[in-house]
């Protein structure tokens, strides 16, 4: 029973302009409430207990977290200026231990039914899907007959798209370890890779992902001002 997340919330948000001139990302507001509290709640109504936060830009601002939410840990990344979100999720390593665990992306407004399909399936390693939805910044996917993550990109013409990436997942620690361990041999040509594509590397060369679509799951990940906007419209209706 997975009881442990962590969320990657160290970039600097740069897209949002003003928005993220004092607080990082995550804590931009959808409807009343910062988007990384909406996480926090939808990850506690799910069951779980310990989230830890890989923090950089802003880090302040979510260690002021840890006053009211008890099982928040943080850890922060002094490279996030010269890095992207792998490095912030291997820069977690030590400090998430042996736990399995559920990956987040800070910047998402979600219905906790993503979590709880999460939850619920049987694989041990798993990308969440849905059908292509959002209008702009997509992750694109593809995967075989057996669901096992084939390829990815930003670029819809370079795969047999199947979906897109919502950037909520499940990790076992055995596959997390080998991840880590793959990404050291190239953290240093690839300090900007993200979490993504190493995710595709492990499923084509070391070790399956399984991809879960979930088609009418309502989620959103917001990037900039006319995220926000969309999605405060069309999606945050359902997620209250």
């Amino acid at each position: 029973m997975i009881k442990t997340a962590m969320i990657m919330a160290a970039g600097m948000g740069t897209r949002f302009g003003h928005y993220t001139d004092l607080v990082p990302k995550g804590f931009v507001s959808i409807g009343d409430k910062p988007m990384i509290l909406r996480s926090i709640e939808a990850l506690l109504s799910c069951g779980i207990t310990r989230i830890v936060i890989g923090t950089g830009y802003r880090c302040e601002v979510y260690e002021e977290l840890k006053k009211d939410y008890p099982m928040i840990e943080t850890c922060f990344s002094p490279l996030y200026a010269e890095t992207n979100s792998m490095y912030t999720l291997y820069n977690t390593r030590e400090v998430l231990g042996d736990d399995d665990f559920l990956l987040l992306e800070s910047d998402l407004i979600f219905e906790p039914k993503a979590i709880r399909s999460l939850l619920d399936c049987a694989f041990s390693d798993v990308m969440l899907i849905t059908p292509v939805t959002k209008f702009q910044d997509q992750y694109y996917v593809e995967y075989d007959s057996e669901h096992t993550l084939t390829n990815c990109s930003v670029n819809k013409d370079d795969v047999d798209v199947k979906g897109e990436l919502v950037g909520i997942h499940k990790l076992s620690h055995a596959f997390y370890d080998k991840m880590c361990r793959d990404y050291e041999v190239i953290l240093s040509e690839q300090p900007k890779l993200g979490y993504e594509y190493e995710l595709l590397r492990m499923s084509r060369s070391v070790s399956p992902v399984y991809v879960l679509n979930v088609p009418g799951l309502k989620w959103y990940e917001i990037d900039d001002e006319s995220d926000l906007l969309y999605a405060e419209q069309y999606v945050f209706p359902y997620c209250r």
